[in-house]
């Protein structure tokens, strides 16, 4: 028997498609005037209405004993019930009280949109009312609500895992008897949402139920396969690995088009899925040989998407492998040229540096890696695509404007630190001359007093001396020739840059160093233990200082000498 229909794929309309699920959450209190309709005959309603949202049973169940009905009836033009509305504002307590003076079909009364009270609670992820609700009235399971869904579908929908979970166990005896099912369709449907929102339990029960949802398809016409080559491995890895496995242990005795498995191979090779990779490469090792619509191999996916594992995947597969690097796609380029554009937001397998300097300083170091550049012909470097390009052209072409960012980048940071610096240097002078020199007969600690005006002078021309320095090399970042090659001269700039940061760190212990001999030469008359606990308290920054800047310099000291060509 084949099963055809499905769910649309669409992992990340799950969330934002709950406001049209009939999610009735808080602000609706907000528009109590707007959505009741009550009129003076009517006034009840809105005091049940009330009561449903306060959770005030006592109240309601005055309205019950007068008139058994007025606990059911309708009291907004959406549809709501008491019971919809208790379960919306999540009054447990309430619903208990309420359900036992229900019947079976009031219970399923659904709104306008088509939810029951019991979708909606699947809806929320509440799953204490749900199984109050469902212990009355096992039925609700399998009453549809918005967009014709089970409840079980509406859950998946609003990314509610636990809810999904426990549903499919209190209906897996009726999922296995396809009678109690009014079409097909649902546990297509259900198989491809649990796969969309990750809740691979589910989708591999099902799956081990019909092994005919291993050829089935969805809305969008594309296979379980072909969705879970889309999806993201991370998270529940087991889950994935297993149902994997379970759509290749299906397609052994399947006739299954060899496109679709292509098209599904690129788009796992895209997000760089390598546990899907590795189930294809063993069902069929011929399919490493694929090429896209653009003539691009698995490598030359792998490296324009960054993706390391998938290309260190690939280069282990032996002989294919001297094949595939002779690969060009339908305009001449080869994985050196690939390599080249790196406009890809991931890096090889590296994060992005926040610093755009350090993103360009990544881009050559992978341009560089030993991985892309010793594993092709010599004759790759100077092969010119269908436009006449090289790969080192491209290489400057694309990343031109991230240059220029770069660039500006690191002039603004240079003419900060240089307004900076003139300022510390003008207090470091000032407080040079601004110090009392008159002798002074009087103890000092630790040293004499004489001792202390030496260190403080010395102090002061160390700080100015490491200023004037770092001024001169933010001087020459601005200033840097033009005449050097693109990533030659941000290299040129990282050095200095990267010197300014160890001169930097010298400044700081040494300003301190100043800030403490000044005084003690001031304030010389008071006692040890205030020095004492100075001391102690300016090592705090310098520690903290040591960390920062250590780990700063260590990513700029980051240049590469290596030409690119």
């Amino acid at each position: 028997m084949s099963i055809s229909g499905g769910a649309s794929s669409t992992s990340s309309a799950a969330i934002t498609d709950c406001d049209e699920l009939g999610i009735v959450v808080a602000e609706e209190a907000e528009h109590v005037r707007e959505r009741i309709f009550w009129g003076s005959d009517n006034a009840y309603k809105r005091q049940i209405y009330k009561a449903a949202i306060t959770g005030d049973w006592s109240k309601a169940l005055r309205y019950n004993i007068t008139d058994p009905t007025r606990l059911c009836c309708l009291l907004t033009k959406q549809g709501d019930t008491a019971l919809h509305i208790a379960v919306s504002m999540e009054q447990t307590s309430f619903v208990e009280n309420l359900i036992d003076h229900m019947s079976l079909e009031d219970m399923q009364i659904r709104k306008v949109d088509g939810n029951t009270a019991f979708s909606m609670a699947a809806i929320s992820g509440n799953l204490q009312i749900a199984k109050l609700l469902l212990h009355k009235n096992p039925g609700l399971v399998w009453i549809k609500g918005h967009k014709n869904m089970l409840p079980i579908e509406l859950a998946c929908w609003a990314n509610q895992p636990l809810m999904v979970n426990y549903l499919f166990e209190n209906t897996r005896l009726d999922y296995l008897n396809r009678q109690l099912l009014s079409i097909e369709e649902d546990i297509v449907r259900v198989f491809f949402l649990a796969l969309t929102t990750s809740n691979y339990s589910v989708a591999s029960s099902l799956l081990d139920m019909y092994s005919e949802l291993a050829t089935a398809e969805n809305n969008d016409g594309l296979t379980a396969l072909e969705v879970i080559a889309k999806l993201p491995s991370e998270g529940d890895e087991a889950g994935y690995r297993d149902i994997v496995r379970m759509v290749f242990e299906h397609m052994e005795g399947e006739e299954f088009e060899c496109a679709r498995i292509s098209k599904a191979m690129f788009d796992a090779a895209k997000l760089g899925n390598d546990i899907i990779l590795e189930f294809m490469f063993g069902y069929n090792a011929n399919l490493l040989m694929e090429v896209n619509s653009k003539g691009q191999s698995l490598l030359h996916i792998a490296i324009l998407n960054r993706r390391v594992t998938t290309y260190q995947l690939i280069l282990r597969k032996g002989a294919y492998t001297n094949a595939i690097l002779q690969f060009l796609d339908f305009k001449g380029n080869n994985i050196l040229h690939y390599a080249g554009k790196l406009s890809a937001a991931e890096r090889f397998g590296t994060p992005c540096i926040l610093s755009v300097n350090y993103k360009v300083e990544t881009h050559l170091q992978l341009f560089l890696c030993e991985e892309v550049a010793s594993i092709v012909p010599g004759a790759f470097k100077n092969m010119k695509n269908v436009k006449g390009r090289t790969p080192e052209e491209i290489f400057y072409k694309k990343h031109k404007e991230l240059h220029e960012r770069a660039m500006s980048e690191q002039n603004k940071t240079a003419n900060n630190f240089m307004i900076i610096g003139t300022l510390v240097t003008t207090l470091a002078v000032t407080a040079a001359l601004t110090i009392r020199t008159n002798t002074v007969q009087g103890p000092t600690p630790v040293f004499k007093e004489i001792t202390w005006y030496i260190l403080f002078l010395l102090s002061v021309v160390v700080v100015t001396t490491v200023l004037v320095l770092s001024m001169l090399f933010f001087t020459s970042v601005i200033h840097s020739p033009r005449k050097q090659k693109m990533f030659d001269q941000v290299n040129a700039r990282h050095r200095k840059i990267a010197i300014r940061c160890l001169l930097l760190f010298l400044f700081i212990i040494t300003i301190t160093f100043t800030a403490l001999c000044s005084a003690v030469l001031i304030f010389s008359f008071f006692p040890k233990w205030i020095f004492i606990f100075i001391i102690a308290l300016s090592s705090v920054p310098l520690v903290f200082c040591g960390k920062i800047y250590g780990f700063a310099t260590s990513i700029s000291l980051l240049v590469h000498k290596n030409d690119l060509f």
